[in-house]
C-alpha cells in the first residue's frame, strides 16, 4: 500500500506540481489549501506524511503544527515545511517545534523526494 501524503499550501499551481510529481512516484496524495482543511484531513486520514506550508492566510503552518503535535490522533505524523521563508529564528522555530526537514522554496524536487523518503523510513506501518 503506498504512503499517503498530504500536502497543505495555499497556492494552487504548487499544490498541484507537488501532487502531480508524488502521484507518479506512486504514493497517494491528499491536499489542504488552508490550516483548518489541513487539521480535520490529518485527523480524519492519518496520512503517513504531511508538507506543510508556512506563510497561509488564516492560520499560519506553526499554528498548524502546533495543533497537529499537541493531539494524540496526529503527534506521530512526520512533517516536512516547505515555504519562502528563511529566516534563520524561523527555521530554528520549526525544527524545534519536532518537523523531520525544513525546505525552502524555490525547491528542487529531487532534493524533496528524498526527504520525503527519508522521513517515511522510520515510520512504515
Amino acid at each position: 500500500m503506498p504512503a499517503r501524503i498530504l500536502v497543505v499550501d495555499d497556492e494552487p499551481d504548487v499544490v498541484m506540481i507537488i501532487k502531480t510529481a508524488l502521484q507518479a512516484e506512486g504514493y497517494d496524495v491528499a491536499s489542504a489549501m488552508n490550516g483548518p482543511d489541513a487539521l480535520e484531513e490529518a485527523a480524519e486520514t492519518r496520512p503517513d506524511l504531511i508538507i506543510l506550508d508556512v506563510m497561509m492566510p488564516g492560520m499560519t503552518g506553526f499554528e498548524v503544527l502546533k495543533v497537529l503535535k499537541s493531539e494524540a490522533r496526529t503527534a506521530t505524523i512526520p512533517v516536512i515545511m516547505l515555504t519562502g521563508v528563511s529566516d534563520r529564528k524561523k527555521i530554528q522555530e520549526a525544527l524545534s517545534s519536532g518537523i523531520e526537514y525544513y525546505v525552502v522554496k524555490p525547491f528542487d524536487f529531487d532534493d524533496l523526494l528524498s526527504k520525503i523518503k527519508q522521513a517515511l523510513e522510520g515510520f512504515d506501518t
